[in-house]
């Protein structure tokens, strides 16, 4: 009986252990991946309805630095960074994705991000009226 318990024992902490895997969060935010070309693909936002998605694309390099075009042209360009912050009023930290303008009074995204095979989420807490930004790499 004492060796019956001890094997499902084993069991039980195998089954509890060997099914854990990193969270998605954890990868984004190491910053990993980053680096390319996306093309906004979805934009939520209080908008009136039918609001077309915008024509928008973000480059982020290698070196910390982003390019972002509005209609073919650039709207902002700056340095951007990566870390562990509380966004939307929760209370767990969570990657976020900080664009910050070389210009004063010039906009760019920010706010906590997932980053998923080819898609970039940046929320910016749609909930509290602010957008939530989808990107696909190009």
């Amino acid at each position: 009986m004492t060796k019956l318990f001890f094997v499902c024992s084993l069991g039980l902490l195998g089954a509890a252990t060997g099914c854990q895997r990193t969270p998605q969060a954890a990868t984004a935010a190491s910053g990993t991946g980053l680096a390319g070309t996306w093309r906004l693909t979805d934009y939520q936002c209080h908008c009136p309805p039918g609001h077309p998605v915008p024509n928008e694309v973000l480059t982020l390099d290698a070196n910390q630095h982003f390019r972002l075009l509005r209609d073919n042209k650039l709207a902002a360009e700056g340095t951007y960074s990566t870390g562990k912050g509380i966004s939307c009023g929760g209370g767990t930290p969570e990657p976020i994705l900080t664009l910050t303008p070389s210009t004063a009074d010039t906009y760019a995204p920010k706010g906590a991000y997932t980053l998923a095979g080819t898609t970039l989420v940046i929320d910016q807490c749609s909930a509290a009226d602010g957008p939530k930004y989808t990107y696909t790499r190009q």
